[in-house]
């Protein structure tokens, strides 16, 4: 199978598996589920909670540095304007979607592929060193704004008030996705579009058992930070200041789960990057990839049935059971992952996407239409 082919196979099941995830994360928050029986069923959700997201972001950024990356010199300008357009109108969704889902990312994904746009004709040392930069600044911001959510008080005695107040929640202190640190996501996933220049075996390998050591030794580290029977034996661990740098937890983003999300997301790319594709009998996608080459239609479809289905239930006056919340999150994918083989066999893109794909064609056929004919 070409290089090419097997690269966008594998993006799409690291997608389709990273929205499972989604799916079953989001539906506990909607359905204001605070514990799941039995208690794996917990610490998985709990383990996985947040890290899905960093999956799309990294797939996001890889995504568009693969596309500038291939793009003839002629055609990066446009481009550009195209996912200038496509991240506008990826607000607008995020900014009616905030409406009814306080934890919409897609408005933050804005900033984050401007600033993209920004970096595309960096070579990959400048993306290193303007990741390390950013990361060494953004840091110190996770472990105080951690801190003022579990109980201190710091970040909003500074930035509550004012002019200030909006662009410092919107960057550094948002309980969900803040451009810092999440931003690093996108540049590492960048970086890893930057190795599809020149795709090796070997590489993937490296990449993917040493983001599972990373991954494996800050859990553990963390579990034992957190540990009444051993760190509490010197230090209470429900002080907020021990809590903002021994948590690797996603919301808020603390330092610990900047570098475990980040293990964790890169392990799961390279996975089905380097995993062996079985030969395939039509040009047709399996269903589970094309889930994931739905992943906006998804994303929005579950939240929006999602919350009617809590509704219905509220409604009725009663509360749904985590075995409710279960069923229903096994059945949206199931069909989502049936809608997709259907719809794919007819379409190349999603509903959701082929509409932005077509307004984003349009606005720039206007926009043609407009300029002078000199520019």
């Amino acid at each position: 199978m070409p290089c090419a082919s097997k690269r966008i196979l594998a993006y799409d099941r690291a997608r389709a598996m990273a929205l499972i995830g989604m799916v079953v994360v989001n539906s506990t928050k909607i359905m204001d589920i605070r514990y799941l029986k039995p208690w794996w069923a917990d610490a998985l959700i709990a383990l996985i909670t947040g890290r899905a997201a960093v999956v799309f972001v990294m797939l996001a950024g890889a995504g568009m540095a693969i596309a500038y990356d291939r793009a003839p010199e002629r055609s990066r300008l446009l481009l550009k304007m195209r996912l200038f357009v496509r991240a506008l109108m990826l607000g607008i969704i995020g900014l009616f979607l905030l409406t009814v889902w306080s934890a919409d990312i897609l408005h933050f994904y804005t900033v984050y592929i401007f600033f993209g746009i920004c970096l595309l004709g960096q070579r990959k040392e400048g993306l290193k060193k303007i990741l390390g930069i950013l990361l060494f600044l953004s840091l110190p911001v996770c472990a105080m704004a951690t801190y003022e959510y579990e109980g201190g008080a710091f970040l909003g005695d500074l930035f509550n008030q004012g002019a200030l107040a909006l662009p410092a929640h919107y960057f550094f202190m948002s309980n969900y996705y803040p451009v810092l640190p999440w931003f690093c996501f996108f540049l590492v996933g960048m970086l890893f579009g930057r190795l599809e220049r020149f795709p090796s075996e070997s590489k993937l390998y490296r990449i993917f058992i040493g983001s599972c050591a990373l991954f494996i030794a800050i859990e553990l580290f963390s579990a034992l930070l957190n540990d009444e029977t051993i760190a509490g034996r010197w230090f209470d661990i429900e002080m907020p200041g021990w809590r903002a740098f021994s948590l690797s937890e996603a919301f808020p983003v603390g330092p610990l789960f900047v570098f475990s999300a980040g293990a964790s997301g890169l392990a799961l790319i390279s996975f089905f990057r380097f995993l062996p594709e079985r030969a395939q009998t039509s040009a047709r996608p399996s269903p589970i990839t094309a889930f994931g080459r739905m992943s906006l239609t998804v994303y929005l479809s579950h939240i929006l049935i999602g919350h009617l289905f809590n509704r219905l239930f509220v409604s009725q006056g009663s509360s749904i059971s985590s075995n409710q919340m279960i069923g229903f999150a096994t059945a949206f994918i199931l069909s989502g992952i049936l809608f997709a083989d259907r719809w794919m066999r007819h379409f190349k893109r999603g509903p959701v996407e082929t509409i932005l794909h077509e307004l984003t064609d349009a606005f720039l056929r206007l926009r043609r239409q407009t300029l002078p004919a000199d520019a």
